[in-house]
């Protein structure tokens, strides 16, 4: 049977895979079902529990399980030598919803977050791939793009966050406060890591709008976890997003009297309320200026709109327009409409995140993002870190004391050496916290959110 050809292949995660599987035994064991033709794995990455892994992959045919389901779930074999535990499966899906990790660098080289989130009527993946092509720019070049200084190795852990936002045909009411709550909900899983990175994170048109509506949440809570993610956002970077609205008018009809029509009505130019709102109020999410960075990037290239065909079918053959005006695009943070925090693209709406291989606009859109996470490292770093003009590493000075032992900064190899964490000032049957990950305390000890330090609740500290 003849393979298919990259445009007419479909792209599906496949959620569950030990931890201790490869990418040949993953495509081995997915080859191995009577329905999967030529499966083949494209990414394999850590999931945030770090318990399993997620993969995207490709199969020359749809098995005929995924052809009336999105999603298929395959029981995985138990070793005959392991005593019985929880049954595990693997499941391939289109949907994408929730996080997808497209990319995790080791844990020693694992310095940033990055998480971006498509727009209205989008998909998690399928809206940030090359249009009729298999390449992904944030699975095939962001990650190795964000790379150390020195040794060229990857830092950036990549992911993507799908949520339900069809337009046509929806059964769902969710309003942008919905889509916010669900999407913090989410991070917490980043929250209950042992270290918090810096984070980055990328709105396409509605997605935009759900990451400002979700830091707006964060920042007004008094849960500590929601405080330890507010603090570790350093950048957004907006394509698209309708900060001021957007054009409406070939949609309302796709919506009818849908459950999704107040969705809808609350993103048009007219005197939405919820955007008014939601704009006063991002401007104190993350600080002043200076504490955070946002950058804009707007279409300048009209996009077909929706329009039904004889048989009843939506689809993009309406009037060309633009969906989302300049004015719109960058009405975001007073401090920031200079040309460094703005910039146009020239492409439609849609096609505003799909990149092909050595595009000119994903070298602009890269050198931007690149520039964002260097910034974090110092911004969301230690309050020390200098910039070293010898590796372009952060956190400690050129002359600085260099360890040939493990490779890292601020000690000597006749130091302490740990094996059990990788650290260094302590042996490894010391006193570990499995909590904030210190020395010479446990997890159960008092931990106090507001200082980070042990031994006091928040409401004895003194920084209060």
């Amino acid at each position: 049977m003849n393979r298919a050809s990259p445009r007419n292949m479909n792209t599906y995660r496949i959620s569950g895979v030990p931890a201790d599987w490869g990418c040949e035994q993953l495509q081995s064991f997915l080859n191995d079902q009577e329905t999967v033709t030529d499966a083949e794995i494209e990414s394999l990455a850590y999931e945030n529990n770090s318990k399993s892994q997620v993969a995207t992959a490709t199969f020359s045919n749809s098995p005929s399980q995924l052809q009336y389901s999105c999603s298929w779930s395959i029981p995985i074999p138990r070793a005959s030598n392991i005593k019985p535990n929880r049954k595990q499966y693997l499941t391939v899906g289109s949907d994408f919803h929730g996080f997808t990790t497209l990319y995790t660098p080791s844990s020693k080289d694992h310095k940033i977050d990055v998480i971006a989130l498509s727009g209205l009527g989008g998909h998690a993946f399928g809206s940030f791939k090359e249009k009729d092509g298999s390449y992904m720019w944030l699975r095939d070049s962001l990650p190795y793009d964000l790379s150390s200084g020195t040794d060229n190795r990857p830092i950036a852990r990549v992911m993507i966050y799908g949520y339900e936002s069809t337009v046509a045909g929806s059964k769902s009411m969710q309003n942008l406060e919905d889509f916010a709550t669900k999407f913090n909900a989410s991070l917490q899983t980043i929250v209950n890591a042992i270290k918090i990175r810096p984070i980055i994170l990328i709105g396409h048109s509605l997605g935009g709008l759900i990451i400002k509506q979700a830091l707006i949440s964060l920042s007004g809570s008094e849960n500590k976890d929601d405080q330890k993610l507010i603090q570790a956002v350093y950048g957004v970077v907006f394509f698209g997003t309708p900060h001021h609205g957007m054009e409406i008018g070939s949609l309302i009809p796709m919506v009818g009297d849908g459950p999704n029509r107040f969705l809808i009505e609350s993103l048009n130019y007219s005197n939405s309320q919820i955007l008014t709102i939601q704009h006063r109020d991002f401007h104190k999410a993350l600080g002043g200026k200076g504490d955070s960075e946002v950058f804009c990037f707007y279409e300048t290239l009209q996009s077909p709109t929706a329009q039904q065909d004889k048989f009843g079918a939506w689809k993009m053959t309406g009037p060309d327009a633009i969906l989302v005006t300049k004015s719109s695009a960058i009405h975001c943070r007073p401090w920031e409409d200079g040309a460094e925090n703005i910039c146009a693209l020239n492409r439609t709406h849609s096609e505003m995140v799909k990149f092909k291989p050595n595009d000119s606009d994903y070298n602009i859109v890269k050198e931007k993002i690149k520039g964002l996470s260097r910034r974090a490292l110092i911004a969301r770093g230690l309050a020390n870190d200098i910039n070293n003009d010898k590796c372009n590493k952060f956190g400690h000075s050129a002359n600085g004391p260099r360890c040939y032992k493990c490779g890292e900064f601020g000690h000597f190899a006749n130091d302490l050496h740990c094996y059990k964490c990788g650290g260094y000032g302590h042996y490894a049957n010391d006193v570990h916290c499995d909590k904030c990950g210190g020395i010479g305390h446990y997890a159960n000890d008092p931990h106090c959110y507001k200082c980070h330090a042990y031994g006091h609740f928040a409401k004895e500290c003194s920084m209060r």
